[in-house]
């Protein structure tokens, strides 16, 4: 994953990033971190000050041993405060146990509205949707013709447009990028080679490898919901000792037993939106 004076590096990056969105009010984009602690095992203060100074989050303390339940509570609803309602009961009373020593908590939210929004007469409200799986369902079908950035990727074997937000900053343009796998070619091995290639997924986001052209543009509206184990994805990254009962090495945290218990859980959920004037 890196060394910790690269990550700080990257993380200023994503910092500085949101700080020029901050000026944007044409669009929302909001980052939250917090750290929940077991109210017996605070953090040694080094590290407190290294993640509120590096990247800007609190510290709550709780109390998961005798009153997990209001723990929960707490934080879920910190967390669709910060989401604005969209991601609600991130934790579920089984995910924090009696041993539970620490979560940390991430939050991005973003809000934007089409510089070039779907028209309400220009909705098929029965329309077919092929799905991956071969399943044929009835969705909203959104359609539009306008202009776009445009591109084909080769390798891939995909269409690319960019949807551009409003804004009214000239130094950052938030774009939906819309990928479509050609016929005959599955999302399930776009998806692979975006994995195990992340340079691919740059070569599709750099808008240089894009053309302005009329479009028939056509996008069902959806509701997406995900939520998966981080993980497995964090030891491909390199993050194994971290996991491991015989490696782990928390020094930095704390300075008592806890520092060699392993990291058990750690999920993600994430909820999109799609409508005719806005994404959320």
């Amino acid at each position: 994953m890196g060394s910790p004076p690269m990550l700080l590096n990257r993380f200023s990056s994503i910092k500085l990033a949101f700080s020029i969105a901050d000026q944007d009010t044409q669009v929302k984009l909001k980052l939250a971190n917090r750290l929940y602690a077991q109210k017996s095992y605070k953090p040694q203060q080094d590290y407190l000050d290294l993640v509120q100074g590096s990247f800007k989050a609190d510290i709550k303390l709780e109390d998961f041993v005798n009153n997990s339940a209001a723990a929960v509570q707490t934080i879920n609803a910190w967390v669709e405060d910060q989401t604005n309602n969209l991601i609600q009961n991130l934790l579920s009373q089984n995910d924090v146990k009696r041993d539970t020593r620490l979560i940390i908590v991430n939050c991005i939210y973003f809000k934007g509205t089409w510089r070039k929004q779907f028209e309400e007469h220009s909705t098929n409200e029965n329309a077919d949707f092929h799905e991956a799986s071969g399943n044929v369902s009835k969705v909203k079908l959104m359609f539009m013709k306008e202009k776009y950035l445009y591109g084909e990727n080769k390798d891939l074997h995909v269409q690319i447009a960019h949807l551009p937000y409003k804004s009214d900053n000239a130094r950052v343009q938030f774009v939906s990028t819309v990928i479509l796998p050609q016929k005959d070619v599955s999302l399930n091995s776009v998806e692979q080679k975006l994995s195990s290639k992340p340079q691919l997924l740059q070569q599709i986001l750099n808008d240089e490898n894009t053309r302005t052209e009329e479009l028939l543009l056509y996008l069902p509206k959806f509701k997406m919901e995900a939520s998966f184990e981080l993980s497995d994805v964090l030891k491909r990254l390199g993050m194994v000792n971290a996991f491991s009962d015989s490696a782990a090495d928390f020094t930095v945290l704390y300075d008592f037993e806890i520092q060699n218990q392993p990291i058990e859980d750690l999920e993600s959920k994430t909820l999109t939106l799609i409508m005719m004037g806005s994404s959320e």
